[in-house]
């Protein structure tokens, strides 16, 4: 170039100055636009993410809760059914073992003879004067009459004890 090309660059360029200085302000203006509409998507997009963040939460929160609570129920029903299986096993057992006791203090009466006679009387009175009257096995009496039998035994005695305590469950409650 020469130095008439360089001069009227020189003018040239001072010319276009105000449009360069116009265009680059709007390059600016623009960017800054873009920056801003960049920073308020990226705003927004962290704001909608952290609000989705926190519904995830609390609905995984909220389903441990029940979680939980299920497990919870179910535990406690298990617990409730195991603690009344021993409470029935142990009523069981006290209640077998008032009719073991029940039974040997009927043997014991009809060894020591208070209970013998009485019972055997007991018998063959509900029967008539005809009835046959005969020892029970394992102690006690029964007596006969044509079909009819009254079992007058430890084992019947102890039975019907049994059954008609005054509703023994009572005792439970």
């Amino acid at each position: 170039m020469n130095a008439a090309g360089a001069a009227g660059t020189g003018a040239v360029g001072e010319s276009l100055r105000p449009v360069r200085d116009a265009l680059l302000g709007r390059a600016r203006a623009d960017a800054a636009a873009q920056h801003a509409d960049a920073a308020r998507s990226c705003s927004r997009t962290l704001a909608d993410a952290r609000a989705e963040a926190g519904r995830i939460l609390e609905e995984a929160r909220s389903t441990g809760r029940a979680d939980a609570a299920r497990r919870n129920a179910a535990e406690a029903a298990h617990v409730r059914r195991a603690a009344h299986a021993l409470l029935l096993a142990a009523q069981r057992e006290i209640h077998d073992e008032l009719g073991r006791r029940v039974a040997e203090t009927l043997r014991a009466e009809l060894d020591a003879g208070r209970l013998g006679p009485a019972l055997a009387a007991r018998a063959a009175a509900a029967l008539g004067p005809d009835a046959r009257v005969e020892p029970a096995t394992g102690g006690g009496f029964t007596a006969h009459l044509d079909s009819r039998c009254v079992d007058c035994s430890v084992e019947s005695l102890t039975r019907h004890a049994m059954s008609s305590a005054e509703r023994i469950e009572e005792v439970w409650r």
